[in-house]
C-alpha cells in the first residue's frame, strides 16, 4: 500500500521503534469498502428467520450426527441455486471438518457462540505415516507430519460461505503450561503450530464466531496460496518458517479475490495467530493474546500477513479490542510482523510477487500487552521507508493503559477498608468494552454485575438520541406542560406558599420523568469506567450509583447535568427555590466506590445565566458529586471541581438517621476552584478531608460562600488542606456550622498562614460550643503531604487528563 505513511517513534526495550501512522487522507483510502471491493455483505441478523436445509445434532435428533456429514450432503459448487442452511445444535463436535467447492451455504448455531464447538487437536509436528492423509482437504501424503495446514480443525476451501454463532477451536496445546508438557517433538523452538480455522475462498463471512487456539489460530489464505508441498517441522518462529505445508516459492499475483470478513467475533492465540495471504477484514471484534502456554518471558505476535507485494489489500482490523489474558506481561506481544513466506533469512528482495505483508489497524483499543511491530520472519527489520519497507500502519488507535486495571491501593482512604475497592479490575477480556457512543455504553452496562472495564473514548452526551442529535426541552416536554403558564399559576402572590399541585405540576412531573428516563444512567456493581482519550466523559445527564458496590470512575470529565424541568419549592430557604433533580454523579446506598482524576463542572450553561422566575433564578444543576443514603467506603481523590454552586453533599437530610454508622468518605488531593459551597457539606458521616486545594473567589458566577459544612452528628477531620482566598474572604468563612458542633483540623493553611479552624468557628459563633476533635482517627495509612506541598501537587496533577 503506497500511502507515504508518516511515523511515530516509540521507545521500546530494544530501542526506538517505528509506529507508522496514516493521516486522514491516507485513511480515507483504507476502508472496508476498499478492501472488499465490489462485495457488500449485509449483516447476517437473527438466524431464527432461516429454515434449515439440514440439522446437525450429536444425539440423533437432527438430519445428521456430524457436521461433516451435513456438509457432504450439500450440493457441489455450480449445482445449487439457493443458499443452503446447516443448523448445528448445541454440543461439542470433535471432528476435522473439510469444506471444499460447495454451493453457497450458511453454517450456524442459534444461541451463544460457545454453545456450538467444532474442535480438533492436531498440530504441526504431529506424526503421520507416509501415504496417510493429513487432512481430507489437504492430504499432504508425502509428509511424515501434519504440518501447519494439516493441523486445521476446519478447512474452508469454498466461496460464499457464512459462519454464524459458532466456536472453532484447536486444543492441541491446551495442556501445555509455562513451556512444559509439549508433545514429543514439540517445544518452544517449533512444531506447536495448530490451526483452528483455515480459509481459502472468496466472500467468506464470519459473524459472532469464536476462533480459539494458540500458535497460528486463524489461517486466512489466498485462493492461489501455494500447493500441497511437503510439511516441515520448522523452527518455531511462527507463520514465516513453521512448516506451513506450502511449496517454498512465493505466491504470485491473485488469480481471483480471496476476501474474508470477520465481524462481532473473537480470536484467541499467542503467536502469529492471525496470519496468511488473504484480504481479511476484522471489524468490531475481540482479539485476545493468550497466557500460559509459553515459557515465562517469551512474548508473541498477533498479525502475520503474507500479502504479495503487488497486492494493495492485506489485513484491515478496525473498531476492535486487542486485549490479553491475565499473566501476559505489558509490552510483550508485538502488533505483528510480515510473514515472508518462502524467504530465507536476509534473502528478501523487493518484487511484485515477493511476500510483503500489508495491514492497517485503525480505531482499535490496544491493550498494555502490545509492543510495536516486529521484524519479519526473514529477519527483515521493521521499517516504514526504504526498499525493504514494511506495509503496516495504524490510524487513530487508542491505548488502554495498564493503570486502567488498577484497584484502589491499600491505605488509600475509606474505600480501601473492609476488603478494598477493585471495581471491574478482574474483568475478563470479553468484558473489557470500548465505548464511544451511548448505544455502546448501554450495551456494556447490560453486562450486569459481572466484573467489567468500560473504556470511554469520547464525550458522550447522555441527552442525545441514537443518531447523536442533542435533545432539549421540546423533546422531553409533556404536551400539557407550559413553563410560562406554570409560572403564572404558582406565583406566590396568588398561589401562596402551598406546594404546586394540579394539572400543570403533573405535566411538569411527567416531563421530568421522560427526561430522567433518558439522561440518568445507572452503572451496575463491579464496574470500572475509565477515560482513555482526552475528551472522554459525559455531559447532559447523570450517573447514578444506586444500591451498587465496587465501582471505579477514573479520568473522566463530567459536565452539565442540565434539568429542563426543575421543581418549585415555595418554602425552601424561606423565600422559595427552584431545585434541580440531577447530580452529575450521585451515590445512593453505594459501597466501595473510588472516584479518581475526574473533572466536574456545569459546562457551557451555568445557572447564573438562567432566567429569574417566581422571584428566584432557575436552578438547572444540582450537586456535582453527592453521596447519600447509607453510602459507605468511598474515596474521592485527585479530582477537579469547578464553577458550581452546591458542589458535594455527604448525607442527604437531617432526618436520614439510618445514615449513622455509614457515610465513611475520604477526600484527598482534590482541587476546588470557583465553587460556591458544600465542598463538602456533611451530615452524620466520618469524613476525612486531606491535602485538598481550595481557591475561593469573591465575584464571578459562583462567589464563594463556604467550604466545609458541619452538619448534624458529622465527624469531619480536616488535614493539611490549603485555602487560597481572594481579598475580603477571611478564615472564618472556611467552615459553617449547620447543626453540627465539632470539627478537627491538622496542619491546614489559609493564604499561607496556619488555620485555626475550630477557633475561627467559635469566633464566628460565640453562642455555640465547638469541639476541636472529630472523635475518630483514620484506620488506614494515607500518606499526608504538608499543606504547601499538597497545593503544588494538586495544581499539577488533579483532574482528568493527568492520570497517564
Amino acid at each position: 500500500m503506497s500511502l507515504g505513511i508518516g511515523t511515530a517513534v516509540l521507545a521500546g526495550a530494544a530501542g526506538a521503534q517505528e509506529r507508522p501512522q496514516l493521516d486522514d487522507a491516507q485513511a480515507a483510502r483504507a476502508t472496508v469498502a476498499d478492501y472488499l471491493g465490489d462485495w457488500r455483505p449485509a449483516p447476517l441478523g437473527d438466524p431464527a428467520r432461516w429454515t434449515p436445509t439440514f440439522v446437525v445434532a450429536a444425539d440423533g435428533s437432527g438430519t445428521h450426527r456430524t457436521v461433516q456429514a451435513a456438509i457432504d450432503a450439500l450440493p457441489a459448487k455450480g449445482q445449487g441455486t439457493a443458499r443452503g442452511y446447516v443448523l448445528v445444535k448445541p454440543g461439542t463436535y470433535r471432528e476435522p471438518l473439510c469444506v471444499r467447492d460447495k454451493a453457497p451455504f450458511t453454517l450456524y448455531g442459534r444461541g451463544d457462540p460457545s454453545e456450538v464447538v467444532i474442535v480438533e487437536g492436531r498440530y504441526n509436528a504431529m506424526p503421520k505415516a507416509p501415504g496417510a492423509s493429513a487432512h481430507r482437504c489437504m492430504p499432504l501424503r508425502d509428509a511424515t507430519t501434519h504440518g501447519t495446514p494439516g493441523s486445521a480443525s476446519v478447512m474452508l476451501f469454498s466461496d460464499d460461505v457464512q459462519l454464524l454463532r459458532l466456536t472453532i477451536a484447536n486444543d492441541a496445546m491446551d495442556r501445555v503450561r509455562d513451556g512444559q508438557g509439549y508433545p514429543a517433538g514439540v517445544g518452544e523452538s517449533g512444531g506447536a503450530q495448530a490451526v483452528a480455522l483455515m480459509t481459502r475462498g472468496d466472500r467468506l463471512q464470519l459473524e459472532r464466531v469464536r476462533l480459539i487456539g494458540h500458535q497460528d489460530t486463524f489461517y486466512a489464505e489466498r485462493v492461489d496460496g501455494g500447493t500441497e508441498g511437503p510439511a516441515r517441522a520448522g523452527t518455531g518462529d511462527g507463520a514465516g518458517s513453521n512448516g506451513d505445508g506450502q511449496e517454498r516459492a512465493a505466491p504470485g499475483a491473485a488469480d481471483r479475490p480471496s476476501r474474508v470478513l470477520v465481524r462481532d467475533s473473537e480470536i484467541r492465540g499467542d503467536v502469529d495467530f492471525i496470519f496468511g495471504g488473504a484480504t481479511l477484514v476484522i471489524d468490531r471484534s475481540l482479539i485476545v493474546s493468550r497466557a500460559g502456554r509459553r515459557q515465562p518471558g517469551h512474548g508473541g505476535h498477533v498479525l502475520a500477513p503474507s500479502t504479495p507485494n503487488g497486492e494493495p489489500h492485506g489485513f484491515l482490523i478496525q473498531d476492535s479490542r486487542w486485549l490479553a489474558e491475565p499473566g501476559v506481561a505489558p509490552g510483550s506481544v508485538s502488533l505483528g510482523r510480515a510473514w515472508d513466506r518462502g524467504i530465507g533469512r536476509g534473502e528478501w528482495r523487493a518484487s511484485p510477487t515477493v511476500p510483503n505483508g500489508q495491514a492497517v489497524v485503525r480505531g482499535n483499543l490496544l491493550g498494555p500487552h502490545l509492543a510495536p511491530w516486529s521484524a519479519s520472519t526473514s529477519r527483515r527489520p521493521f521499517a516504514a521507508t526504504g526498499e525493504a519497507a514494511n506495509r503496516m500502519a495504524e490510524y487513530r488507535n487508542v491505548a488502554l493503559p495498564a493503570a486502567a486495571f488498577e484497584r484502589l491501593a491499600d491505605g488509600d482512604g475509606w474505600a480501601s477498608m473492609d476488603g478494598g475497592t477493585e471495581g471491574g479490575a478482574r474483568a475478563a477480556p470479553s468484558h473489557v468494552r470500548f465505548v464511544r457512543t451511548r448505544a455502546e455504553l448501554d450495551a456494556a452496562l447490560a453486562l450486569g454485575d459481572t466484573p467489567k472495564l468500560i473504556a470511554i473514548a469520547a464525550r458522550i452526551d447522555l441527552a442525545a438520541d441514537a443518531a447523536g442529535r442533542k435533545l432539549g426541552f421540546d423533546d422531553f416536554r409533556d404536551p400539557a406542560f407550559d413553563v410560562d403558564a406554570f409560572v403564572r399559576q404558582y406565583d406566590p402572590a396568588t398561589w401562596g406558599r402551598r406546594n404546586p399541585e394540579g394539572p400543570l405540576e403533573e405535566a411538569r412531573r411527567r416531563s421530568a420523568k421522560r427526561q430522567a428516563a433518558h439522561v440518568v444512567v445507572k452503572p451496575p456493581s463491579f464496574t470500572t469506567l475509565v477515560g482513555v482519550t482526552p475528551d472522554a466523559g459525559f455531559e447532559g445527564g447523570s450517573l447514578m450509583l444506586d444500591g451498587v458496590e465496587q465501582v471505579i470512575l477514573r479520568n473522566l470529565h463530567f459536565a452539565d447535568a442540565y434539568d429542563f424541568f426543575p421543581a418549585w419549592d415555595p418554602n425552601d430557604n424561606g423565600h422559595g427555590e427552584w431545585n434541580s433533580e440531577y447530580d452529575t454523579v450521585s451515590l445512593r446506598a453505594a459501597r466501595h466506590v473510588w472516584v479518581d482524576h475526574c473533572s466536574f463542572d456545569d459546562g457551557e450553561r451555568p445557572d447564573a445565566r438562567e432566567p429569574v422566575a417566581l422571584g428566584q433564578r432557575m436552578q438547572r444543576h444540582d450537586g456535582l458529586l453527592d453521596i447519600t443514603r447509607r453510602s459507605d467506603f468511598v474515596t474521592v481523590s485527585w479530582n477537579v471541581f469547578r464553577r458550581h454552586d452546591k458542589t458535594m453533599l455527604i448525607g442527604g437530610g437531617d432526618g436520614h438517621r439510618d445514615d449513622r454508622g455509614h457515610l465513611r468518605v475520604t477526600l484527598h488531593h482534590n482541587f476546588w476552584e470557583a465553587v460556591k459551597e458544600r465542598t463538602p457539606r456533611v451530615r452524620y458521616g466520618r469524613v476525612h478531608v486531606a491535602n485538598n486545594l481550595y481557591v475561593a473567589e469573591s465575584g464571578g458566577d459562583y462567589p464563594y460562600g463556604y467550604s466545609l459544612g458541619i452538619g448534624i452528628e458529622s465527624q469531619l477531620l480536616s488535614e493539611a488542606n490549603a485555602w487560597v482566598a481572594a481579598p475580603g474572604i477571611g478564615p472564618e468563612r472556611v467552615a459553617r456550622l449547620l447543626k453540627g458542633d465539632r470539627v478537627e483540623d491538622r496542619g491546614s493553611l489559609f493564604n499561607g498562614a496556619t488555620l485555626d479552624l475550630a477557633g475561627a468557628l467559635r469566633a464566628a459563633r460565640p453562642d455555640q460550643a465547638v469541639g476541636a476533635e472529630a472523635g475518630w482517627s483514620p484506620p488506614y495509612r494515607l500518606p499526608i503531604d504538608t499543606a504547601a506541598d499538597a497545593a503544588t501537587r494538586v495544581r499539577a496533577g488533579a483532574g482528568a487528563g493527568r492520570l497517564w
